[in-house]
């Protein structure tokens, strides 16, 4: 399965919620990840979202993963969430979003979570 990670957080490469989603990646590891780092490099988004059209396109699975400041996504995801829409691929048949992964500051993820990806990838 192709498994398509939008990190939306703008920590890069050291942050926790990027940890965790490649935590998943180790712990399934019979299933291809794919990791856009949406959240650090949304400004080279808006001049050319081809690369996320292509992964989008090809991902089985798309998991939305970002940190909850104040129990809202950061602005960087709220705007590659603009630029998706306007893109066209929300509108697609074939394109389901399947499931959305808040973290928060510690890596504790409720189990429920993992349960839900497990099922999901097995």
């Amino acid at each position: 399965m192709n498994v398509l990670v939008l990190n939306g957080s703008p920590k890069g490469e050291y942050s926790i919620t990027l940890q965790t989603s490649l935590y998943l990646e180790k712990k399934f590891s019979e299933h291809r990840f794919q990791f856009l780092r949406v959240g650090q490099q949304i400004k080279s988004l808006e001049r050319d979202f081809s690369t996320v059209s292509e992964a989008i396109t090809n991902a089985d699975l798309i998991i939305f993963s970002y940190p909850v400041y104040t129990f809202i996504a950061p602005s960087q995801l709220h705007r590659f969430i603009e630029l998706l829409k306007a893109s066209g691929l929300m509108c697609r048949e074939n394109l389901l979003l399947r499931l959305l992964l808040p973290n928060t500051f510690t890596m504790s993820l409720p189990i429920s979570i993992f349960r839900i990806i497990a099922m999901t990838l097995a």
